[in-house]
């Protein structure tokens, strides 16, 4: 019995997902800009990097968004040590 033969083109694919949380930012003087007539408004960029810093918290929810898989911008040859699924082996594995 002879074996079938396939072809397969290798395509490096990127998943890209897509996660949300909600933190609250203390008001304090880390966000807090004064104006010269002595009332503070939030400063929005020191507001963006607090909470950035405090989304790193091991106790944030995040969930999961959406992901989208598209092709890698950079395709190269498949590195040493990794290896390439092809549905054409019972393994799917492509050493």
């Amino acid at each position: 019995m002879s074996e079938e033969r396939t072809s397969s083109i290798q395509l490096r694919l990127r998943r890209i997902s897509y996660e949300d949380a909600y933190v609250a930012v203390p008001v304090t003087d880390a966000i807090i800009e004064m104006q010269p007539d002595g009332t503070g408004r939030i400063n929005f960029e020191a507001f963006v990097a607090q909470a950035v810093r405090i989304c790193g918290d091991s106790r944030v929810q995040w969930q999961l968004e959406s992901s989208e898989v598209a092709p890698h911008p950079e395709q190269r040859p498949l590195p040493e040590g990794r290896w390439c699924f092809d549905a054409h082996y019972p393994s799917g594995r492509l050493d």
